[in-house]
């Protein structure tokens, strides 16, 4: 039997490497940071890259090596508010068999986020919109509950648009700070009735204890 090639050894990174690598994604962190409370308070066409540019004190050809445009920026602070809240969610409703119940679960999830951070709440009453993420694994849930007769509108596109749409106007209301948990249960039930989820299900996906509100950014 013929000797197997050896793999290669993998260089290793240069310190000097490592560092710019990493100081390269703090600017990058810090424009999307910066980026969050403009699109939150004029939405996401209004601004231009100098609002940006000095938003986070760089110049514009600091700005250029990191992004194109505002749209670029627009879907990078998308992923960073969205995606990563998203990404705590997965886990909290990995084990649960019923797409009706992980789409509630997930969606008062996303909802309680948007009660209790304001910039949150402002960002995607902005964008109108829920990010990619979201939109991905909801679709998801949403494609098995119709497969399996456990919602009545069996065209899946206008079923996301009832579900997105019911959220995006839901966090535009003026008392959804104040609102409090109950707020977030007459979201999810509104989302579920005009999918015709039947009533008993609602109440048992309603009933589903959420996982403690985390002290952090990611709430």
């Amino acid at each position: 039997m013929p000797d197997q090639p050896k793999p290669k050894p993998q260089r290793a990174v240069h310190p000097r490497t490592a560092s710019g690598q990493a100081r390269k994604a703090r600017t990058r962190a810090a424009i999307i940071e910066a980026a969050i409370p403009v699109f939150a308070r004029h939405g996401p066409d209004i601004p231009v890259i100098d609002d940006f540019v000095k938003a986070a004190g760089i110049s514009r050809g600091t700005f250029y090596n990191y992004f194109q445009t505002t749209r670029e920026l627009l879907e990078a602070a998308m992923a960073c508010i969205s995606d990563e809240l998203i990404e705590t969610i997965i886990p909290a409703v990995a084990d649960e068999p019923n797409p009706v119940i992980r789409f509630a679960t997930a969606a008062r999830l996303f909802y309680r986020k948007a009660r209790l951070d304001p910039v949150f709440r402002a960002f995607f009453n902005s964008v109108s919109g829920v990010g990619s993420l979201a939109m991905q694994r909801a679709h998801a849930d949403m494609v098995e509950a119709i497969d399996q007769g456990l919602v009545k509108v069996r065209d899946i596109e206008l079923a996301d648009a009832i579900a997105f749409g019911v959220m995006v106007f839901a966090l535009r209301a003026s008392d959804v700070e104040a609102s409090g948990q109950e707020r977030t249960r007459e979201v999810v039930r509104a989302m579920l009735n005009a999918l015709g989820v039947a009533p008993e299900l609602i109440d048992q996906a309603l009933k589903v204890p959420l996982p403690p509100v985390v002290p952090s950014s990611q709430v």
